[in-house]
C-alpha cells in the first residue's frame, strides 16, 4: 500500500511508551505554558491537544496566525512526522488512545522536581 502524499498521516506516530510526554513538553516549551493534564484522558487527536493548549493560562500566542504551524512542528519533533501533513484529526497514537496515566505521572514528577529546585 502506498501513501498518498496529499493525505495527512492517520497517526502522529506516538507509541504510548513515554514519547507522548516529550511531545507535550515540547508544545509547552514552545508556547511557555503548562497544559491541564486533567484533560489528558480525553486527548486522542492532535486537535484535542491544540484545544487544551488554547485553554491553558497565558496561551495568548495560540491566536497568532502561525500558531497551528508552531504547534504542529512542536508536537511532531518526537516522531519526525512532517508537521505540514498534520491536521486536527490526526491521531496521537495509532489506536486512538492517549496514555493519560503516563501524563499524570510525568506531571507529578515534573512538579516535584520544580519544587525541589525552587527550594535550593
Amino acid at each position: 500500500m502506498t501513501k498518498d502524499p496529499n493525505h495527512p498521516p492517520f497517526s502522529l506516530g506516538l507509541g504510548g511508551d513515554g514519547d507522548e510526554i516529550d511531545a507535550i513538553e515540547e508544545v509547552e516549551r514552545r508556547f511557555c505554558v503548562r497544559l491541564y493534564y486533567s484533560d489528558a484522558r480525553s486527548w486522542t487527536t492532535v486537535g484535542d491537544v491544540f484545544a487544551a493548549l488554547q485553554r491553558a493560562p497565558s496561551a495568548g500566542r495560540t491566536t497568532a496566525p502561525d500558531a497551528w504551524a508552531t504547534f504542529a512542528e512542536a508536537i511532531c519533533m518526537e516522531t519526525g512526522v512532517d508537521p505540514t501533513r498534520v491536521t486536527p484529526d490526526t491521531l496521537l497514537i495509532g489506536q486512538g488512545r492517549f496514555d493519560w496515566r503516563l501524563m499524570m505521572i510525568a506531571a507529578v514528577v515534573i512538579g516535584l522536581a520544580a519544587a525541589l529546585i525552587g527550594h535550593r
